[in-house]
């Protein structure tokens, strides 16, 4: 709802002009019950507002109807939406670079164009923000590929992620520091009978 977006508004200003970092969670919340245009505005608009006023971190991914259920597919919508976002939170960069008064001057007015030159394909290609499951083809390329909304293209892009992804492994390191993590909680809880005897001789 926009009366929480706001709050969460007024939370992250409140703490960043302490200098404290906020995490919003309120972006991942919607009263939708399926993958839908009500899911979709809902977690774009709030994702937005957090991530104008400040916010640290946004939880976003994934959930559906206030989190009470999670679906892979909207994660990776959710994927686009935070791309989206992020390239206009980090807005427009004003250099004699992009400015490219030179380049201006070079090609001049009409019948000239900027389609063939060398910044057009660099900064074309920077600039831009291509999402995964958005159709951006023309009318008969849709037609043609069978007529795809973005929840089909997501579903296509999950198959891809599971079929195609490698995880990378965790370095001796990082293993070991998870290990010392668990270690500590285990004797936190152990030290308080939380744990069983049965529990704590399966743990060592």
């Amino acid at each position: 709802a926009v009366g929480a977006a706001l709050h969460n508004v007024i939370f992250n200003q409140i703490w960043r002009s302490y200098g404290i970092p906020t995490c919003s969670w309120i972006a991942g919340i919607t009263s939708s019950k399926k993958i839908d245009f009500q899911c979709a505005y809902e977690r774009a608009m709030t994702s937005l507002l957090c991530a104008l006023s400040g916010s640290n971190l946004i939880s976003l991914y994934g959930a559906i109807y206030g989190e009470l259920t999670w679906h892979p597919a909207q994660a990776v919508i959710d994927d686009d939406i935070a791309g989206w976002i992020g390239r206009c939170i980090e807005g427009v960069e004003v250099t004699d670079e992009t400015l490219a008064i030179d380049l201006i001057e070079e090609v001049g007015p009409i019948p000239g164009h900027y389609l063939h030159k060398e910044h057009t394909r660099k900064w074309g290609k920077r600039e831009q923000f291509i999402p995964k499951c958005a159709d951006r083809g023309s009318y008969p390329e849709w037609i043609k590929e069978g007529k795809k909304d973005a929840l089909a293209l997501a579903k296509e892009r999950v198959e891809e992620i599971v079929a195609t992804h490698k995880p990378k492994p965790l370095t001796p390191k990082q293993e070991q520091a998870i290990e010392d993590i668990l270690k500590e909680a285990r004797e936190y809880y152990r030290d308080r009978g939380m744990i069983s005897d049965a529990e704590w001789e399966a743990y060592n």
